[in-house]
């Protein structure tokens, strides 16, 4: 499962490479929120430094692609020749398929915190 925090970056590691077919493809990520079934799509670049073994993507919320909502996404990964994820062609070949979970930082409390003494006086 990959983990994608809401407005960050993460790197996410898969393995893409086995099932490519073209030469110098884009990879195309789908994702879909598993509740609302809304689907965003964006195309990363493979940054891994040993593809034999793993292909690796950073992927940027709010730059590469905005998650509409946090919670559990179905992605799916495709190999493409066209740099434009505004027509996807989902035909060109699913190279992947998995689950990915979006989730929200907690930011720290501007709550005053100190320990309370109580004296008493006699």
């Amino acid at each position: 499962m990959l983990r994608i925090e809401k407005n960050g970056t993460s790197n996410l590691i898969v393995t893409v490479k086995e099932l490519t077919t073209i030469q110098n493809p884009k990879y195309l990520f789908e994702f879909e929120h598993q509740q609302s079934f809304d689907k965003i799509y964006c195309i990363l670049t493979n940054i891994s430094t040993n593809t034999e073994r793993y292909d690796e993507f950073t992927i940027i919320d709010g730059v590469d692609v905005t998650f509409p909502y946090d919670g559990f996404y179905v992605y799916r990964i495709y190999q493409q020749e066209s740099d434009s994820n505004l027509d996807p062609d989902l035909s060109s070949g699913l190279v992947e398929v998995g689950r990915a979970h979006v989730y929200v930082t907690d930011s720290p409390s501007n709550v005053y915190d100190e320990t309370i003494n109580f004296n008493i006086y006699e």
